[in-house]
């Protein structure tokens, strides 16, 4: 295990009580301030993170804006994405993964400024969607680099913003009234004005990053043809993008798909944010969650599945195969020194089997919607 590995394993186990703390006051109901969850990782409270990598292949090269070859991951099974989808360069197949300040990105940027992180690999078939992950609550990009590896590894292009997931965690809202939590939670994610208790402008909102990532990598990375998942206007193309995220992420990701129309929602360990009889412009049918059975809030995560009547029953997946009763709730019992943050990759609290590979990669699979 790498020095960082360590550093993320130790922080996370001292700061577990505050997380479930959290994550069980926030999950325990479903009006406007159902926060869904606490941090899930080991960043300190300013949103720094561990300064190593937790991902598994060999290491990427480049600084901001930079992106380089990996040897981990993929099969190239051909072709560069169809007609309807976005036209890769497979020629020189390999993991490309970039790193990229936010402030070199956008000088007028002043908030939550750590490295964010971007892959394509395509030594795998293109599935011609993108996913947006969205860290735990004081957790940086770098904390899911493993994550986002994996979901490469499956074909999808990958983002991972850095933005305001710190405020729930530091009292905020307190005092602030019932909306507070999701009115702030709405102003992190896309910059409108909506919380009288923070003040994120676009450019720091984790939709305005992801927009300005895009862009860049059109220019950075053209082979990868990322401005495919934006519209003419530079708006985002929801439709063929996935939202994602773990513990705060996760609540986040749930708000985020209640209010755009996302081709896909996952949520790993935690329950959506918001007001479960809200319409609801990503359907029902293409919210995914996954939580282990081991998380204190496991009880609080999944009642609020069943309040917002999150498809099937909940699905153990341990020892089973895809497609898992077609249930949309799965669960774990896999042994981990951290249930809380084991369902997403990471490898300290992720199992792994004797190869190398996550344990929950199928599952992974079923719930972001690729072919096993």
């Amino acid at each position: 295990m790498s020095g960082y590995d360590r550093h993320m394993t130790i922080s996370s186990l001292r700061t577990l009580g505050a997380v479930f703390a959290l994550a069980l006051a926030a999950c325990g109901s479903e009006s406007d301030d159902n926060d869904g969850g606490g941090g899930s990782g080991a960043s300190t409270a300013d949103g720094g993170g561990g300064s190593g990598q937790g991902g598994g292949g060999a290491d990427s090269t480049g600084g901001s804006g930079g992106g380089g070859a990996s040897s981990g991951g993929g099969e190239n099974t051909g072709g560069g994405g169809g007609s309807d989808g976005p036209d890769v360069d497979v020629s020189d197949p390999q993991l490309y993964e970039f790193e990229l300040d936010p402030h070199e990105l956008d000088p007028s940027t002043e908030d939550s400024l750590e490295t964010q992180l971007a892959m394509l690999d395509t030594r795998t078939t293109p599935v011609g969607r993108l996913v947006i992950f969205l860290p735990g609550a004081n957790n940086v990009p770098n904390d899911w680099r493993d994550h986002g590896r994996v979901l490469a590894k499956f074909g999808f292009h990958v983002v991972l913003p850095h933005y305001n997931n710190r405020w729930s965690s530091n009292g905020t809202c307190d005092g602030m009234g019932n909306s507070c939590a999701t009115d702030t939670r709405w102003e992190a994610l896309v910059g409108e004005d909506t919380s009288s208790a923070i003040e994120i402008p676009r450019a720091d909102s984790a939709e305005g990053r992801v927009v300005t990532m895009l862009e860049h990598l059109k220019t950075e990375h053209p082979g990868g043809d990322w401005g495919y998942y934006l519209t003419a206007d530079g708006e985002l193309r929801y439709e063929d993008i996935v939202i994602a995220g773990i513990s705060h992420g996760a609540a986040s990701t749930g708000l985020y798909a209640a209010r755009r129309p996302f081709s896909r929602a996952v949520m790993h360990a935690s329950g959506p944010a918001g007001d479960s009889s809200a319409p609801k412009e990503t359907p029902l049918s293409e919210w995914y969650a996954f939580v282990h059975t081991e998380d204190p809030a496991f009880d609080a995560i999944t009642s609020s599945w069943e309040g917002f009547e999150i498809i099937g029953d909940l699905t153990n997946v341990d020892g089973a195969s895809a497609p898992y009763a077609n249930s949309h709730r799965l669960t774990t019992s896999a042994p981990s020194e951290y249930p809380h943050g084991s369902v997403a990759g990471h490898n300290s609290f992720s199992p792994m089997d004797d190869n190398g590979n996550f344990v929950f990669e199928p599952a992974w699979r079923y719930l972001y919607g690729v072919s096993q």
